[in-house]
């Protein structure tokens, strides 16, 4: 048995016919028959059968896939170890990170990042929380920046994180809303009104959300916002009032006014997550150490900003 025809045997298995298969894999078809032939000869099995004008896998060729599945999964992972012991700098890291983050601390971070490793493949992409969780668990990213609610993170299991900083909720609403001439609300009032919050797959929507539920009460969401900054334009705009993290509710001082809840912690982590079952390459160790530091050093300065603008305030 050969890694090539463990190979075909998947590409095979997800696009069920031999044809479409070959053509993927540049090769002719006759030749990849072939090769599935003398795979099944030397098992002494069928992998395939026909059924209609599809080829599917039969009970023994899905077993057969399923491990294949994770030899080729080692072999990818030893591969790219093996490739950073040539050289730290070389190879490819994917990062995934939450949408929104360009005003804030993103782009000076992997600027810092990159001139430090200027060799390593990067690559970035953005989604929701949620999302970035179910790609770890793929292996489509090597490791993600994303919120967890700071208490009962409730990640899958397999994923890893470590928390960075964390961050408090607070309520924004418009310079004209009834309550911006306060300084705290209780939470059974904010119920009463129209709410912009993050989607469901976004902690602080799941922090809220908890909050909602030890007391019974029912949030009115009538606006779902991932990017803070959206989330403060239509708070800002005074047609619903909104939810956000401390930072982000004091930078916008000069369009929303901020409101606490007292009696109640709603708050937030930033963490660094990665797959338990993935690779864990020189340069991923690499990165979550310089993550680490960074932005745990953004946070705490953010954070000591923010006291002494309360501070002043007061």
């Amino acid at each position: 048995m050969e890694l090539r025809q463990l190979q075909y045997l998947r590409r095979i298995a997800r696009v069920s016919g031999f044809r479409r298969a070959a053509d993927e894999l540049d090769m002719s078809q006759a030749t990849l028959s072939e090769q599935i032939k003398l795979l099944e000869q030397e098992l002494g099995v069928r992998l395939f059968e026909r059924r209609g004008r599809n080829l599917v896998l039969t009970e023994a060729g899905k077993t057969l896939l399923a491990r294949a599945e994770r030899v080729l999964e080692e072999v990818k992972a030893a591969q790219e170890e093996m490739l950073e012991f040539a050289h730290l700098d070389r190879g490819q890291l994917i990062v995934g990170t939450m949408t929104g983050n360009g005003p804030f601390w993103l782009p000076a971070f992997l600027a810092a990042f990159m001139r430090q490793h200027p060799h390593l493949e990067l690559t970035l992409v953005e989604r929701v929380s949620g999302v970035l969780l179910r790609m770890l668990e793929a292996g489509e990213v090597h490791v993600a920046c994303i919120l967890i609610p700071t208490e009962d993170p409730e990640v899958p299991p397999g994923i890893s994180t470590r928390e960075v900083y964390c961050r408090e909720l607070l309520v924004v609403v418009s310079p004209n809303h009834r309550f911006a001439r306060r300084t705290s609300v209780t939470l059974e009032e904010v119920a009463q009104e129209r709410l912009i919050l993050t989607t469901p797959e976004e902690a602080p929507r799941r922090v809220v959300d908890r909050a909602f539920r030890a007391r019974g009460l029912q949030p009115q969401v009538s606006f779902e916002a991932d990017d803070p900054m959206t989330l403060i334009g239509l708070a800002a705009e005074g047609i619903a009032i909104g939810i956000t993290g401390d930072h982000i509710a004091r930078r916008n001082a000069d369009r929303v006014v901020a409101v606490t809840i007292p009696g109640i912690e709603m708050r937030y982590s930033m963490a660094l997550a990665w797959s338990e079952r993935g690779p864990h390459t020189r340069a991923m160790s690499t990165f979550l150490d310089f993550a680490s530091v960074w932005l745990t050093d953004w946070g705490a300065r953010t954070a000591a900003r923010l006291v002494l603008s309360a501070e002043a305030i007061s």
